[in-house]
């Protein structure tokens, strides 16, 4: 009687599975009833499912927020699913505020863009603000094809260059000094920061503006983080930008979610708090 009792429930639960899980976690489920060992991260899977559903309802366009009305096509070669706090217009919601910042006091024109990805933030500042040009670097072949899509959906062809790997002197054969004293470069190159600013760049770029995203807990050798901070701070006025709230509750779009659904949709899928470091020239 219990079986059939257990059984019973579990079919009853099949409408509600599907919804929250999909036919993959329905399936996967029937598996692990049958007595498989399955491996099935379900918080994933719900994130999928709720970025599908965010991409239906915006039509791909943020929403909200300083990049409002850019086109994304919601393609990663990347993993993770961020793409539903991207089209709310609240990703990395703190470095849109800071760009946005730092354009307007400085009266900034060029955007440098190391590990632009599907260029959000390029596309956005560019497309949004007053930024005249932008030079957008991207190494992974597949996902400059996305980035290259977005720039074309969104009109920026003409506007934004892309070029393969982080590389300041390239940057430096584009733009001269005077136009070098107008730019600022955002750099999320996934720890590799430590390598590529040396001394040398910094010398030549210190009346430059920087926003880079701190990668330090990737790094076994802390005397490469020690020797990145003196080399900042010879040079710039140094100011550590963290990771901040996010209120689901202003989205009007998601009232329909439960509040487990509207976090997961909040979610960076971050490993660890995180911050970035903020550069501004020390003769400002």
């Amino acid at each position: 009687m219990k079986k059939i009792l257990s059984l019973i429930k579990k079919i009853y639960l099949i409408p509600k599975v599907f919804k929250f899980e999909g036919i993959y976690g329905l399936f996967l489920r029937f598996l692990k009833n049958l007595g498989y060992q399955i491996k099935y991260d379900h918080i994933a899977e719900r994130k999928y499912i709720l970025e599908k559903e965010l991409i239906k309802i915006t039509n791909n366009r943020v929403i909200h927020g300083v990049y409002k009305d850019v086109y994304l096509n919601c393609k990663s070669n990347w993993g993770g699913y961020d793409f539903s706090s991207k089209l709310l217009g609240c990703y990395e919601e703190q470095i849109q505020k800071k760009i946005l910042e730092i354009q307007n006091r400085f009266g900034l024109i060029n955007f440098v863009n190391f590990g632009s990805a599907d260029g959000y933030h390029i596309i956005g500042s560019v497309k949004n603000l007053n930024f005249k040009k932008g030079f957008a670097f991207e190494r992974d072949k597949e996902t400059k094809k996305f980035l290259v899509d977005n720039l074309k959906e969104n009109g920026l062809l003409d506007k934004i260059s892309v070029y393969n790997d982080a590389n300041f002197n390239k940057v430096v054969e584009l733009l001269d000094q005077k136009e070098l004293e107008k730019t600022i470069f955002l750099i999320d190159i996934e720890g590799n920061e430590f390598d590529l600013i040396n001394n040398y760049d910094l010398k030549n770029l210190k009346n430059s503006y920087f926003i880079i995203e701190d990668h330090n807990f990737y790094l076994n050798d802390k005397t490469k983080i020690i020797d990145f901070n003196k080399k900042i701070n010879a040079y710039f006025n140094v100011e550590k930008l963290d990771n901040n709230g996010r209120n689901p509750f202003k989205y009007k779009i998601i009232n329909k979610f439960n509040d487990d659904d509207r976090w997961l949709i909040m979610s960076e899928g971050r490993p660890e708090k995180m911050s970035w470091i903020v550069l501004t020239p020390k003769n400002n």
